[in-house]
């Protein structure tokens, strides 16, 4: 459950209010630049950085794991605040668009 989240917040003020609280051993994956903007394209594009990193050499071991989860959070949570948008009239094609830009870059 999130409180209706504002468009001037920045993702490190974002977070701050989910609840649950996010683990402390997550954030730094997912606050990796402080004062970033909160928006969800910025989530989608995050979720996109976090997918790379965790592609990037083996891609096996803890820190690649964060990666991935960091790009699962950031696309998920990408999805709930387009859902909660006011303008919920077309919820699927918007959730389709905001998809179809993130797999763009992976398939």
């Amino acid at each position: 459950m999130t409180k209706t989240p504002s468009k001037h917040k920045t993702l490190e003020e974002w977070f701050s209010e989910r609840v649950p609280d996010i683990p402390e051993p997550f954030l730094p994956f997912l606050l990796a630049e402080k004062g970033t903007p909160f928006s969800p394209d910025v989530l989608v594009e995050k979720a996109e950085e976090s997918l790379s990193r965790a592609l990037q050499g083996s891609g096996i071991g803890r820190e690649a794991a964060f990666h991935l989860l960091a790009a699962d959070a950031f696309l998920t949570y990408a999805c709930e605040v387009a859902a909660e948008e006011p303008s919920k009239d077309n919820l699927p094609g918007e959730l389709e668009a905001l998809l179809a830009r993130f797999g763009k870059h992976f398939g």
